[in-house]
């Protein structure tokens, strides 16, 4: 069963889909909320959002999807262009209204707080906002996350940067100048995601030899978006529970990795399981993996918050392990 809703905060009137967790099922204290991904509306590409809060609700969880302002059913200003939107949501341009957002939803359902995420942009805003409302955010679930600045900015940037240092001795990054090629652009081809890719597709190439030639594990590339990067470091340095999925080999992918050696060097992080997802794409569209990012979403959230009236389960050794990964077929 699934409900319409209408919330009414910051001056913004919102719709979302509510669904109501199974009366089958023992009721969790903590609700899930999707946002958009992107300029996608709230079932999300494939339905994958649609998909997973019924499974999430059959589970007992009290699901909601949500468009924010401008997004889907909701009315709100946007950029005239989309790539405006990108650099928007990469600023955490809707990190307040999705706030308010999950206020209104907890004190609605009397909830003890949130797990928050969904794919892409969505990723971002929840990722802005578990750093900035530790008390309400319990939870992120992130798929292919971008922790990058928008393509049209990367893009200008290319490769070259300066240092950078946060003030947190355990939490310093650096930023330094690239190899004499554009990093944006070498990045692009090496995981197959523009056009000059499929020109290798047939022809012998030193893919991983060059990737890691580009990769200074030891450092944050010019194109890093620095503000959700250190957002990143300290949601992790206080431990909060991460579900990361992103598509084997693909750009994210890649990307996430570099971040993840580099800005993570120093910190412990048993509460973050990550899953790479083999032969899909960005929207998890091919390869079955919308199914299987739903299922793994399913086993986190029920594995990480029980509810009162169930055993906690144990959590794999595996995902235990500092740096742990899976890669799934």
């Amino acid at each position: 069963m699934r409900e319409l809703i209408q919330l009414e905060v910051m001056g913004h009137r919102l719709w979302g889909t509510f669904h109501p967790p199974s009366s089958s099922a023992p009721r969790r204290s903590v609700g899930v909320l999707f946002l958009n991904p992107g300029h996608v509306p709230r079932s999300g590409h494939g339905g994958l959002s649609v998909l997973a809060a019924d499974q999430l609700s059959a589970q007992g969880f009290p699901c909601f999807r949500v468009d924010l302002p401008g997004l889907g059913d909701s009315d709100g200003p946007l950029p005239e262009m989309t790539s405006e939107l990108y650099q928007l949501v990469c600023k955490g341009g809707f990190v307040d209204v999705a706030s308010a957002v999950r206020e209104e939803l907890q004190r609605r359902h009397g909830l003890e707080g949130m797990l928050m995420g969904g794919l892409c942009g969505a990723a971002t805003t929840a990722l802005y906002l578990a750093d900035r409302e530790p008390q309400g955010v319990h939870g992120l679930f992130m798929f292919e996350p971008e922790f990058y600045l928008s393509e049209q900015e990367a893009a200008a940037v290319g490769g070259e940067g300066t240092a950078v240092e946060a003030e947190h001795p355990r939490l310093s990054l650096k930023r330094v100048t690239s190899k004499l090629f554009s990093y944006w652009g070498w990045m692009r081809m090496l995981t197959r995601e523009n056009e000059y890719a499929r020109l290798f597709k047939y022809v012998p190439f030193p893919r991983q030899r060059l990737l890691d030639l580009l990769m200074d594990w030891d450092s944050l590339p010019a194109v890093a978006n620095v503000p959700l990067v250190r957002a990143w470091q300290r949601v992790v340095e206080r431990g909060l529970p991460v579900l990361v999925l992103t598509a084997e080999g693909k750009l994210r992918d890649v990307f996430f990795d570099r971040i993840h050696r580099s800005a993570l060097a120093d910190l412990p992080h048993p509460n973050l399981s990550r899953i790479r997802l083999k032969g899909t794409n960005h929207i998890f569209t091919t390869g079955g993996a919308i199914e299987a990012s739903v299922d793994h979403l399913s086993q986190w959230a029920s594995e990480r918050f029980p509810s009162s009236n169930t055993t906690h389960l144990p959590i794999p050794p595996d995902a235990m392990r500092p740096g742990s990964e899976r890669v799934v077929s």
